[in-house]
């Protein structure tokens, strides 16, 4: 039973529309840190009111306040389990919580030197590309300049031995004592001397190089175009 000096039950229920109203008016006018204070002003009134909680979690949510979102959402579910839709906004509560956690443990990182700062976004299609043109190429446009380097030293290095290998094919065959330089470019002989002999293993290195600078391009520039690659260094 209320005193004189204490207001009625149906008193304190109109404060807590009013205030509850004002704040729905702050929100819609992005005024968000009033409307939180509008709201706390009604839960302390009743701190029985789910509307209330709830309207406060909508509010930390938009605020990226996680963590506190979701102690109110939890709480308008005690009072009114009835309400399917304060499960989906726990959810997104937790989703808030798990990013924000998330970026504090990579800035955490970068200060520890345990981290790099995520580079940029690198197109798959265009890596594999450069690389078919010639290997290395896409290397250099993922960025990875050391193994760009490698490649291209390694492919022209067999190249080289390769076009050498075909040659002394050529030359040790016979061809009634011309001399090679007078000889006439034949490739039929040329082919045959690719796929026979020595030539026959450096080829398949070249080839190898070839096909692994490409696929290497690609895999690497895809693993930029993820939304998860925070660079953690593990």
């Amino acid at each position: 039973m209320s005193t004189p000096d204490q207001p009625t039950k149906a008193e304190i229920q109109n404060k807590v529309r009013e205030a509850l109203g004002r704040a729905t008016l702050a929100r819609a006018r992005n005024q968000r840190e009033q409307a939180l204070k509008l709201v706390q002003e009604a839960i302390n009134l009743d701190g029985t009111n789910a509307e209330a909680h709830e309207l406060k979690g909508d509010l930390l949510l938009e605020l990226r306040r996680g963590d506190e979102a979701m102690v109110s959402f939890k709480r308008a579910r005690e009072l009114h389990p009835d309400r399917p839709v304060l499960e989906d906004k726990i959810a997104r509560a937790a989703l808030q919580r798990a990013s924000r956690l998330r970026a504090v443990e990579m800035s955490q990182a970068l200060l520890e030197g345990r981290a790099k700062p995520a580079g940029p976004k690198r197109n798959p299609g265009y890596a594999a590309l450069l690389s078919l043109i010639a290997p290395g190429l896409g290397q250099f446009y993922n960025g990875e300049m050391l193994k760009g380097f490698i490649m291209i030293v390694c492919y022209v290095f067999l190249f080289a031995l390769a076009v050498l290998a075909v040659l002394r094919e050529v030359a040790s065959a016979p061809m009634g004592g011309q001399p090679v330089y007078e000889r006439p470019v034949d490739i039929g002989s040329v082919t045959s001397a690719l796929w026979s002999g020595s030539a026959l293993p450096v080829a398949i290195l070249l080839v190898v190089v070839w096909i692994y600078s490409i696929v290497d391009a690609a895999l690497r520039a895809s693993r930029t175009m993820t939304s998860d690659d925070s660079g953690l260094v593990v």
